[in-house]
């Protein structure tokens, strides 16, 4: 038997947007352990997406958790870096990301924002829900 899952799932979720951010180690290490979740199970290749503010980029920083955690798994993933540009959001260039690039699924962790709330605080997860192109899975 080859490496290559076997499972009708397994040709949904070919390619994972995950976009980080820095956050707690403990929220961080979740969102990692249920990406490479979905690498090990499925077969995907996962791409980190850091969405870099104008000013204090922490995406070396990130890519060496994400080099640390993931790297001895086995699973097939890059980060990426994207410059937020002028009037631009986090959720929108998560968006420009998802459509300039083939995705099967973007896995997201919530603030804890639902409903009129999310609105109100300018949820990225409910933000990129409703513009994305593909599947969005948001972890609570």
């Amino acid at each position: 038997m080859g490496d290559e899952p076997f499972y009708e799932l397994a040709y949904k979720f070919r390619r994972i947007l995950v976009p980080i951010s820095p956050m707690s180690p403990a929220r961080l290490r979740e969102l990692l352990n249920v990406a490479v979740d979905f690498g090990e199970r499925y077969g995907a290749e996962i791409v980190f997406l850091y969405v870099a503010p104008t000013e204090g980029d922490a995406s070396e920083e990130l890519k060496k958790t994400v080099d640390d955690f993931v790297g001895k798994r086995g699973v097939r993933y890059h980060f990426k870096t994207r410059k937020m540009g002028e009037g631009e959001t986090v959720a929108s260039e998560i968006v420009k990301e998802l459509s300039e690039n083939t995705y099967d699924m973007v896995i997201l962790l919530s603030r804890g924002y639902y409903g009129a709330s999310a609105l109100l605080y300018n949820s990225t997860s409910i933000a990129v829900a409703l513009a994305a192109n593909t599947s969005v899975l948001i972890l609570r």
